[in-house]
C-alpha cells in the first residue's frame, strides 16, 4: 500500500487553489489504512507464573490504548507505552512478581472489533532509545520511514476518539485530524516541543512528510511519532541523518 499522491494535487493545494479541507480529505484517504488503534493488556505474575491482582472487570491487571502506524511490508511503528504498558505503574520486578503482556489487539478505523495480533515485545526493534520501536504485527504494508533530519514540512496526523479514553471502555468514534506542521530537526536530538498542543481525546499520532518518488509523484513517509510525556505531547523524530 504505497502512499502516493499526484504532485499536481499537492501543488494545487499549496497554491491555494484547493480548499484546505479538500486537501486534508485527499491526504486522509491516502493514509487512513496506515493508522490503527492498539490495545495492550498485561498481568502481574507470581513466582509460579500465575496472575495476581487482576481487575475483575478487565480480566487483567492493566490496559493501555496507543496509536500504531503501519510501516514497511508487515511492521508497526509504536511508542514505548505499547512495548512496556506497565511503565506508568510503580511495579517492582522480582522473583515473586513480574509483569507480562497477556493480550495484544489492533483496531482499524471504521471497525468495531479488535483483531488479536501476535506480538513479542521482547524482540521489538528500538528506533529511538526509550521512545519508538518497530514490531511485527501488520498484515498490510504501510509507510516507508524518513530518517532524514533538517527542515521538514509535512502533516501532523492525530488519532482521536469521540469519547474520553478509559481502560474499561474501548475508544469509539475514531477519526484522524490532519494539520500542517513545519519543524526543523537535528541528527543529535530526537525529542522536540510542539508549539501547539492538540485538542480533544487524543490517542496518539505521527508526523507524515512528502518525499519525491519518481517523476510526477510524491510519496508520503513517516518521520516520527507523537508521545505524551508528563501530560504534554512531544514530537519524537526518526531523523538520524542531516541533509547536506
Amino acid at each position: 500500500m504505497k502512499k502516493t499522491l499526484l504532485t499536481l494535487l499537492f501543488c494545487t493545494a499549496s497554491a491555494g487553489l484547493m480548499a484546505q479541507d479538500m486537501a486534508n480529505t485527499l491526504i486522509e484517504n491516502a493514509i487512513r489504512k496506515a493508522f490503527v488503534l492498539l490495545r495492550q493488556d498485561y498481568q502481574i505474575l507470581n513466582e509460579d507464573d500465575e496472575p495476581i491482582g487482576n481487575k475483575p472487570t478487565l480480566g487483567c491487571y492493566g490496559r493501555v490504548y496507543t496509536c500504531g502506524v503501519r510501516v514497511d511490508e508487515d511492521k508497526l511503528l509504536v511508542v514505548k507505552e505499547f512495548v512496556t504498558p506497565w511503565s506508568g505503574e510503580s511495579i517492582v520486578k522480582s522473583e515473586k512478581r513480574h509483569p507480562e503482556v497477556s493480550y495484544s489487539g489492533l483496531l482499524e478505523l471504521n471497525t468495531i472489533d479488535f483483531e488479536q495480533i501476535d506480538v513479542d515485545v521482547e524482540s521489538a526493534e528500538e528506533q529511538v532509545s526509550g521512545h519508538l520501536y518497530i514490531i511485527d504485527g501488520s498484515e498490510t504494508p504501510g509507510f516507508m520511514i524518513d530518517e532524514s533530519a533538517g527542515k521538514k514540512k509535512g502533516y501532523a496526523v492525530w488519532l482521536k476518539a469521540g469519547s474520553s479514553i478509559s481502560i474499561e471502555k474501548v475508544p469509539s468514534g475514531l477519526t484522524l485530524e490532519i494539520k500542517p506542521l513545519n519543524i526543523t530537526t537535528k541528527e543529535n536530538n530526537a525529542v522536540y516541543e510542539l508549539l501547539e498542543q492538540p485538542n480533544g481525546n487524543v490517542v496518539g499520532g505521527a508526523f507524515i512528510v512528502p518525499s519525491i518518488d519518481g517523476i510526477g509523484k510524491i510519496e508520503l513517509r513517516v518521520n516520527g511519532m507523537f508521545e505524551k510525556r508528563g501530560g504534554v505531547w512531544k514530537f519524537i523524530s526518526l531523523g538520524k541523518d542531516e541533509n547536506d
